[in-house]
């Protein structure tokens, strides 16, 4: 069973005896066991049921006695035991011979990050109870998460929003949660979230925008780019979000750049382009300072970045940090007037590593 699954049949009000949560997404793990304590338990008077182990801390035998003991109160004994594969041989053994004759007075929850090892205690499960998989985020999966969370949260993310987020602070689920609280905190009670709100959360949060960062590259003020770099990073901001972030600010600009050459007017420049009019306005700013062939250099100088953050095994910090050196110092070669065509040919490609 996947963990869609689990809570689909967990809002039926169905509670098996016992359970065995595999994967390593420990986040959704523990939301799984919180929604299952809650449905067994709505009552926050009789919480003291409700027990968490370490498998590596307690032996399979002191569980088995824990639920086969009648609970003082009445009720359900609920037990979660993280990491059984922990468990030695003969621990194993011993819950495997208990899961199938568990009373009815208990709950059993276990979770170990895979099958391996515990194949046999895996099989006893599934003859009493429930196995469920717990897959790691990906791409695909995170942004339609985020909306579902989104919506239980009383708010409505767009599409791009969930993908802006997803690309920007990566696709752990518990970061994305984290990320999406605040969110939805910065925009109070409107309900609608779009991805320019995603972007203003982060920016009111930091000490330099990297809007400023990028007025610095422009500006070929390589020093000042360097140490508002560091100043994101050591405000907690990841490499390849900072990365995201400068590539949607170019493209944007872009977007604002076309706009204008149309004839649009600047009142209708935000709901063109679809973004926030503050931030269209410092996107308007810098459509003056770079030509189409600065903008295509400078994205395509990111995108080199990106793979290499990806697949090089190097440090994020210091490619991030070689990026911006890069297009700085390569500025008075690719940098033409705003009016003019550039130089356009090559981007600024990250060094040798």
């Amino acid at each position: 069973m996947q963990a869609e699954g689990f809570f689909e049949k967990l809002e039926s009000g169905e509670i098996a005896p016992v359970y065995l949560l595999v994967g390593e997404e420990t986040f959704l793990m523990d939301e799984a066991w919180k929604k299952l304590f809650s449905k067994a338990f709505p009552s926050s008077g009789k919480f003291f049921n409700g027990e968490r182990l370490q498998a590596k801390e307690i032996e399979a035998a002191t569980v088995i006695e824990r639920l086969a003991t009648m609970p003082m109160f009445g009720g359900r004994r609920f037990i979660r035991v993280d990491g059984v594969e922990n468990w030695n041989k003969e621990g194993r053994e011993a819950m495997e011979s208990f899961v199938p004759i568990i009373p009815p007075t208990a709950c059993l929850v276990m979770t170990a990050a895979s099958r391996k090892n515990i194949e046999g205690l895996a099989k006893a499960v599934e003859t009493k109870g429930k196995i469920v998989q717990f897959k790691s985020a990906g791409g695909k999966d995170a942004p339609r998460w985020l909306m579902e969370r989104a919506g239980q949260l009383g708010k409505t993310l767009s599409h791009r929003a969930a993908f802006f987020l997803v690309e920007t602070a990566g696709a752990n689920f518990q970061t994305l949660a984290s990320e999406l609280d605040k969110i939805c905190t910065f925009v109070g009670e409107r309900e609608r979230i779009e991805a320019e709100d995603i972007f203003e959360a982060a920016s009111s949060q930091r000490s330099f925008s990297t809007f400023e960062l990028l007025d610095q590259i422009r500006a070929r003020q390589a020093g000042k780019a360097v140490r508002s770099l560091k100043s994101l990073i050591l405000a907690g901001e990841l490499p390849l979000k900072i990365l995201a972030t400068l590539a949607w600010q170019i493209r944007l600009v872009w977007q604002v750049k076309d706009a204008l050459r149309q004839g649009i007017p600047e009142s209708e420049l935000a709901k063109r382009v679809g973004a926030h009019p503050f931030v269209v306005k410092k996107a308007r700013e810098q459509s003056a300072r770079f030509s189409d062939a600065d903008l295509f250099s400078t994205l395509e100088a990111i995108c080199q970045t990106d793979v290499a953050i990806k697949s090089t095994g190097g440090a994020p910090e210091v490619l991030l940090e070689e990026l911006v050196l890069d297009l700085c110092l390569a500025g008075s070669k690719r940098f033409a007037p705003a009016h003019g065509v550039g130089a356009g040919g090559g981007g600024a490609k990250p060094r040798e590593r």
